[in-house]
């Protein structure tokens, strides 16, 4: 058995030595390992590289490298604005190249006055070359967490989306606490000079919907501005809850509004909203909880939570573990025409060819039940949606048993597990399918769709006092649509890159120090894997990254990302440029 073990791991080096031959690999001078906080790469055209880097109290450090790899400025941006010493309380909304330089969005509250704040960086520098304070949403009273917690009222919100293919973005302002109900949501256009193109108010449709939640927007150069709601009513006999597609061209003062068909089944509905440019169509994938348990396009049960008790006794102090998991979420992807905003075809989800990949190499009972977190367009015109399975686990801790018992303490955890990868024509027919094996388990709950979120650079400090550590920006994965590849990243146990993708023997990564970046190319119909940063010499040595501040930058073709290099008790952080060759 021994004899066997080894020859698969001299396979397993073997090929990742190949393989490893696929990439380039440049690194920065090493750096102390930063302080939890935000981390966050971006990559300019120019050639430099930018490192965020912010703590809850100290404001934001930011080192600059250029094309040499070698850094040429370091500074903490001190901003006249807002208060540096109250990152804690501050969202970054986020963080883009426009017309050549960075630009920061930061949300901070003044007196309970969410504010919107936009800097410009120095491209060369890192120094500020402007900032401006460019909208507020009215002051948050102080019963609003009674309303968002009991009320079915969604806690407000700023939100800043650029165009991927030019320099103009949008701010959308979500108040949800509006009694108006057309000033609930505003939306603000700029072009790449910062500019005003436009402003509106968003009404509700014929003042259908008492409540609207905001869920996506797409911004098309300096001409228009769709967004997607999701309006619903809280008193039977009033209209169903519906998705909302609505566009704001330049220069009007008012929306066109469309209610998908299809949607009046749909409750807690998210999204992502890309414009397909190869084929001039809107996608919106959404992510939806069906309460009625049936929807038109499945007949498949929707019970969303699937709930295990399991209370443990010990001399009268015990806890009881509650598992939910989100696996009956009804996912779907609806292509419109951006002209009449009409549907011009709707395909669900199901990720058939993700199950056929895992009954064909890891078990032939194999069922994925993974959701989807992100969706992407590829540059030759196929769409990749990426899914993560998904458990929240809560515990709550006390004394006594049965009706007895007395809850003392609640912790939450989310587990991450395998990867499901689907690759869809232009019509959202599944072309091919792969899953990938994997165990993590992050602190807290993690919000749905947080893959999309995060790399548009967003990040506010989590409230919970129990999660004080930064793990959970090194777990999940990263996805690389290469110039000669597609390519999964995520960190794992040096244990389980011998275990093929067998789930039941892998063991779950909770501490990323013995961790490894593992990569896995997608290679039609199988996979190649190796270690991104080189094989692991044994237990004490390890490199992993931080998969929260990778960028990958498609016209450089490289793939940018903070790692950490252990060696027993010492660790190094550096920032890694990977070129796949």
């Amino acid at each position: 058995m021994k004899k066997c073990i080894f020859i698969l791991m001299a396979l397993l080096l073997c090929g990742s030595a190949v393989l490893a031959q696929q990439v380039a690999i440049e690194k920065s001078a090493e750096f102390d390992e930063p302080e939890y906080g935000w981390n966050k790469l971006l990559q300019l055209k120019n050639g430099n590289t930018f490192y965020f880097h912010s703590t809850k109290r100290d404001g934001i450090e930011v080192t600059v490298y250029n094309k040499e790899r070698k850094q040429i400025s370091s500074r903490t941006l001190e901003s006249r604005l807002w208060d540096i010493g109250k990152m804690r309380e501050s969202k970054i909304v986020g963080l883009y190249e426009i017309n050549g330089e960075p630009v920061l969005f930061i949300v901070q509250a003044d007196d309970r006055v969410p504010i919107l704040y936009r800097m410009r960086i120095n491209p060369n520098n890192g120094s500020i070359a402007n900032e401006f304070a460019m909208g507020h949403l009215p002051k948050v009273n102080a019963f609003a967490g009674y309303a968002v917690a009991f009320g079915h009222v969604e806690p407000p919100d700023i939100i800043v989306e650029k165009d991927p293919l030019s320099d103009c973005y949008a701010a959308i302002y979500f108040n949800s606490f509006a009694h108006d109900r057309s000033e609930r949501i505003k939306v603000v256009h700029y072009d790449g000079t910062h500019k005003m193109l436009g402003q509106a108010y968003y009404e509700s449709p014929k003042g259908a919907f008492k409540y609207l939640r905001y869920i996506g927007a797409v911004v098309d150069a300096n001409k228009r501005v769709f967004i997607a709601t999701y309006g619903y009513n809280s008193e039977v006999g009033e209209q169903k809850s519906r998705i909302i597609v609505s566009r704001l061209n330049a220069g009007d003062t008012g929306f066109v509004h469309k209610l998908l068909d299809f949607s009046d089944d749909f409750s807690d509905t998210r999204s992502v909203m890309l414009y397909n440019h190869y084929n001039n169509k809107i996608q919106l994938l959404t992510l939806s909880y069906m309460e009625s348990g049936h929807h038109a396009y499945s007949d498949a049960p929707n019970s969303f939570y699937m709930h295990m008790f399991m209370p443990i006794a010990n001399n009268g102090i015990g806890s009881r573990t509650t598992l939910k998991k989100q696996e009956d979420y009804f996912s779907m992807i609806s292509y419109l025409d951006p002209e009449s905003l009409t549907l011009t075809g709707v395909k669900e989800l199901a990720g058939a060819k993700v199950t056929t990949y895992g009954q064909q190499n890891i078990d032939k009972d194999y069922d994925y039940d993974g959701i989807p977190q992100q969706m992407l367009i590829n540059k030759d015109n196929t769409t990749t949606v990426l899914s993560e399975e998904i458990t929240n686990v809560t515990k709550e801790y006390g004394s006594g048993s049965g009706a007895m018992y007395h809850h003392s303490a609640t912790t939450h955890k989310t587990l991450l597990g395998p990867i499901g990868i689907s690759e869809l024509s232009d019509t959202g027919a599944e072309l091919r399918g792969y899953a990938i094996s994997k165990k993590q388990q992050a602190e807290g709950t993690l919000p749905l769709l947080y893959i999309n979120t995060r790399s548009k650079g967003r990040f506010n400090y989590p409230q919970s006092a129990a999660h004080k550590t930064n793990d959970n920006e090194f777990l999940s994965f990263d996805y690389i649509d290469g110039d000669k590849g597609r390519y999964i990243v995520f960190n794992d146990l040096p244990v389980n890159s011998d275990k093929d993708e067998d789930e039941e023997k892998r063991k779950t990564v909770t501490n990323v120090s013995n961790t490894n970046t593992m990569c896995y190319k997608l290679n039609d119909p199988k996979m190649d894997k190796f270690f991104l940063f080189g094989e692991p010499g044994d237990k004490h040595n390890s490199t992993f990254c931080y998969i929260e501040s990778s960028d990958y930058n498609k016209d450089l073709n490289t793939y940018a990302t903070m790692i950490v290099e252990r060696d027993g008790r010492d660790k190094a952080a550096k920032i890694a440029w990977v070129k796949f060759q």
